[in-house]
């Protein structure tokens, strides 16, 4: 066997690696040990306010700190992740780059690939929004079931996701937030309704880790391999 070839073959392993550790981080780190880790920390960002009644921030009228989402208010918005995760679950190219702000993350398909291998259907979308931090923006949370190859239970899901309404309808924002942007986003996360949707998909985790011994051994595959 030739270098490239032994290159190439331990690539792609690190590439399945990536996404199993990602699924980790969806699945466990998020849900199992919420109690322990600060939300805001999820993000890789500084907690910069806690959840109270009254707004914290240095310009109380910019937004306040206690928030109320919608559940599947926008049609529009629930059509788009409906899309999105169908095209999602078999690397539909030609769909993923009309639904985001930037096409160029799926220049190389080949993670994507790889995961779909272990994701293969998302089913029960439900959309929770929040309005932006602008006319055009919305913050969203979609929480759906997963199925996992060999896994008999559909255990839940949470992602979040901000939405800006463009000339083309409305698109994932996937590129790079400014600051302000990113404080609003972790405010909203921080605030105890959406913390709730948290952890109701975390009971429904725990639960599928006690109810069916393939999801068990998934993740603790995972887990050992992390």
């Amino acid at each position: 066997m030739s270098k490239k070839t032994k290159d190439s073959g331990i690539a792609g392993l690190l590439l399945l690696f990536g996404w199993l550790v990602f699924l980790l981080l969806v699945l466990v780190f998020y849900f199992y040990f919420m109690d322990k880790v600060d939300f805001n920390e999820l993000f890789g960002k500084e907690t910069t306010a806690e959840t109270t009644e009254g707004p914290v921030s240095d310009n109380p009228e910019q937004y306040e700190t206690k928030y109320s989402y919608q559940t599947n208010a926008n049609l529009d918005i629930n059509s788009l992740m409906i899309e999105y995760y169908a095209a999602l679950a078999v690397c539909d190219k030609n769909k993923l780059v009309t639904l985001v702000t930037d096409p160029s993350v799926y220049d190389d398909m080949t993670p994507y690939e790889q995961k779909s291998q272990i994701i293969t259907h998302y089913s029960n979308i439900n959309c929770y929004t929040v309005p932006g931090n602008t006319e055009d923006s919305t913050v969203l949370y979609v929480t759906c079931n997963i199925n996992i190859a060999g896994v008999t239970s559909a255990p839940m899901n949470i992602s979040h996701f901000y939405i800006v309404k463009t000339a083309e309808g409305y698109k994932i924002n996937n590129g790079p937030l400014d600051e302000a942007t990113t404080a609003y986003i972790n405010e909203v996360s921080a605030s105890a309704d959406v913390q709730e949707l948290y952890k109701n998909v975390k009971t429904n985790i725990d639960e599928c880790l006690l109810a069916d011994p393939t999801f068990a051994e998934f993740y603790n595959t995972i887990y050992t391999t992390e």
